[in-house]
């Protein structure tokens, strides 16, 4: 199975440089344009299904990416599986305090996410950011790794093995996907409206084949 995974177009709280996991802001021009161009690239493809969080700039993201394919445009399916990890009490704030407070625990000296994932893997990060968390919400890496199973499952039980699916996400999950599951670790979080190709196979491992694509016409 081929998944063309892509990250939703630049919103609100992308400019402001604010923590959006659950939390949804509407896409900017930009953004708007970032959808746009994927779809552009993508527009020879022929998907057999399309999936999408179900945020509003997941779901706008993919219809624009749909209203640029050449072929029979297939039904969108939005839903809560494919939304980005939730960070709790987080949501909403500055990324400086949530990674520096994350960075902080790991004695680290840096606000960038990319800072400490170069440092540590994503089951550790997880599980340290809800522990840093006054309110201690949001989801650790056993609750998100199992979500993330199941929505492969999911993909696998309603799609043939050889489906060309179109899946809009988000940043960190689809990181989380190709580091985890596709074993790339080189992988830091992709741009607005970059593609990842993944080739999804009968035991639920990925191959990346494209990873933070910004410029490829697939």
């Amino acid at each position: 199975m081929k998944i063309y995974a892509v990250r939703h177009g630049q919103t609100i709280f992308n400019v402001l440089d604010k923590v959006q996991g659950w939390a949804d802001t509407p896409l900017t021009e930009k953004g708007i344009a970032d959808g746009q161009s994927a779809g552009q690239r993508l527009a020879h493809v022929k998907f057999d299904a399309a999936y999408a969080s179900d945020t509003s700039r997941a779901i706008h993201t993919a219809e624009f990416i749909l209203q640029e394919n050449q072929y029979r445009q297939p039904r969108l399916d939005f839903t809560p599986d494919w939304r980005e990890y939730y960070f709790g009490s987080f949501e909403g704030g500055d990324n400086a305090v949530m990674w520096g407070s994350v960075a902080r625990y790991f004695d680290m000296d840096t606000v960038k996410s990319d800072d400490i994932a170069l440092a540590h893997n994503m089951t550790e990060i997880m599980d340290v950011r809800q522990q840093v968390d006054p309110q201690r919400m949001g989801e650790n890496a056993e609750i998100f790794w199992q979500r993330m199973r199941a929505s492969l499952r999911h993909l696998q039980d309603h799609n043939t093995t050889d489906a060309t699916i179109l899946l809009v996400s988000h940043g960190q999950l689809i990181w989380n996907l190709a580091q985890y599951f596709g074993h790339f670790k080189e992988a830091k979080r992709p741009q607005n409206g970059s593609v990842a190709v993944f080739d999804l196979n009968d035991n639920g491992e990925l191959r990346v084949e494209h990873f933070n694509d910004l410029t490829t016409t697939f």
